[in-house]
């Protein structure tokens, strides 16, 4: 079928809606007034709401300041319907006059559309539609992305404004875009800090902070982002994701005894039996069957890793890249079928630095440090798929030894 035809169905489909959403409360009976609902119903679909959000909160998911924010807005929607409900229908003097209606709508409207069309329409606009769905989904992510970059220079003239900075950096979290969602949480920490001490809410933004920070980083905690841990739990000790992120940074760092401890904290804050208390509880089983290994000296450790500098080209940061795309830093040896070690990156910002250690291995049986020499290289995914695709770009593949940290690989230009 060409592009007309199917401009017509949907048309004809639009006109068929319409009728069915008009003429229905015309050829049904009008409501009793048993079918309005009373006050007594509102109030308790609206009761359980406010206990939802009692549970969502003592299960962690909420602030107290979200919490509050929510229940007050819950409580204007209940005052809104309680004084805005509608009125009992009333007494139909002329029977006749729905069906008669809903009998010229029926007529009328297909016929005013068509003329309308035939007026104003736009024979082409089909030809458009097909070319535009060539194009993808490119232009949708366009414009979320001109509409998160809109809200960005209009905080940037509201310092205070802790809510709309908050916003910004998920918007940025959800676009993979970490180290700006980094720098957003950042400003609405300097923005919590120019109005009353709230120590509950700077931690929050602290390990927000941190959260973004260590996703940049391919998962890596340390440095700013444990700076911004331990800062958020000196200022409040049972902030919930402050202190899953310092267990994660110790278990990274080899440290299960201060992993475990902290994770305890966090699940004695818990509701016990929820979702993530539960998960929490997995993380400390796992933490000791890791405690029964033998653990590796430090220096054999250390020799364990692989880190470096990739350099882009000016053409390739300058490629409108999908939010899909990934980068994969992959560490192969000579006699080795599948690959060392693998890390992933998002490729939006494009990452400038990678680090890859024990965690990265795909068989914890197999270190780097088996091997006399490595060979590792780069491959932007533009699809983010692990198997390698004929539009990926790849950089030059360098032999290198366990240990080295001074990498520099160079990715080619578009």
């Amino acid at each position: 079928m060409t592009p007309m035809h199917w401009l017509w169905l949907g048309a004809l489909a639009l006109i068929l809606l319409s009728l069915a959403v008009l003429l229905a409360p015309l050829l049904r009976e009008h409501a009793g007034p048993g079918e309005i609902r009373s006050d007594a119903v509102l109030r308790r679909l609206y009761q359980a709401q406010w206990e939802e959000l009692a549970r969502e909160q003592r299960a962690g998911h909420l602030s107290d300041l979200e919490h509050g924010q929510a229940r007050d807005e819950l409580q204007r929607r209940l005052l809104a319907e309680l004084e805005h409900r509608p009125a009992q229908p009333r007494a139909r003097h002329w029977p006749w006059l729905p069906r008669a209606s809903a009998l010229g709508l029926a007529v009328l409207l297909p016929v005013a559309a068509f003329a309308l069309y035939l007026q104003v329409g736009d024979p082409q606009a089909a030809a458009r539609l097909a070319q535009a769905d060539e194009v993808g989904h490119g232009g949708a992510d366009a414009q979320v992305e001109a509409m998160v970059e809109g809200l960005a220079r209009r905080l940037r003239a509201e310092p205070r404004n802790v809510p709309g900075w908050v916003m910004l950096a998920r918007s940025y979290e959800t676009l993979e875009r970490y180290d700006a969602a980094a720098r957003a949480y950042a400003q609405a920490l300097v923005g919590a800090r120019l109005g009353e001490p709230d120590w509950e809410l700077e931690a929050r933004l602290l390990a927000d902070m941190a959260d973004a920070l260590g996703s940049a980083q391919g998962g890596d905690l340390q440095g700013q982002a444990g700076a911004a841990i331990e800062e958020a739990l000196r200022l409040d000790p049972r902030q919930h994701k402050a202190l899953a992120l310092a267990g994660s940074a110790a278990v990274r760092q080899g440290d299960f005894a201060l992993a475990a401890t902290h994770w305890r904290a966090l699940l004695a804050l818990l509701e016990p039996g929820s979702d993530i208390a539960l998960r929490v509880q997995d993380d400390l089983l796992q933490l000791e069957t890791l405690d029964r290994l033998p653990q590796p000296p430090a220096a054999s450790a250390q020799a364990n890793q692989l880190a470096g500098e990739i350099h882009w080209p000016a053409s390739v940061q300058a490629m409108p890249l999908p939010r899909e795309a990934k980068v994969f830093v992959i560490v192969r040896a000579d006699a080795q079928p599948q690959p060392v070690a693998v890390l992933r990156l998002p490729a939006r910002p494009l990452p400038a630095r990678f680090a890859l250690g024990a965690e990265h291995l795909l068989n914890p049986a197999v270190a780097m440090t088996d091997f006399a020499a490595l060979r590792i290289a780069v491959r932007l995914s533009p699809s983010g798929a692990a198997l390698p695709a004929a539009d990926d770009l790849r950089s030059a593949t360098i032999t290198v030894k366990p240990g080295d940290s001074a990498l520099r690989l160079e990715m080619p230009g578009r």
